[in-house]
């Protein structure tokens, strides 16, 4: 302890100061990347949710056009065929 000049009180006391300094700071990281974290994995099982409904309905559009398609064809034909 010969290289510091301050007495050895302030030290420990500086010294235990900084020590629970950066011990809160990282508790607080530790708990944003957590926060963080499950963020992350609520927005991708949302977005895989929506996802799914989205392509969904794509195809219950489509089964509507080709619905859609041969219901016109058939009528085209009924009205040719009288």
């Amino acid at each position: 302890m010969q290289e510091f000049k301050s007495p050895v009180s302030r030290l420990v006391r500086l010294f235990q100061k900084g020590r629970d300094s950066w011990r809160e700071k990282a508790l607080e990281k530790q708990k944003k990347v957590r926060a963080l974290e499950i963020k992350v994995r609520d927005l991708t099982a949302s977005r895989e949710y929506w996802k799914q409904r989205a392509l969904a309905a794509e195809s219950e559009i489509k089964e509507q056009r080709i619905g859609g398609v041969s219901e016109k064809k058939k009528k085209m034909l009924a009205r040719t065929s009288t």
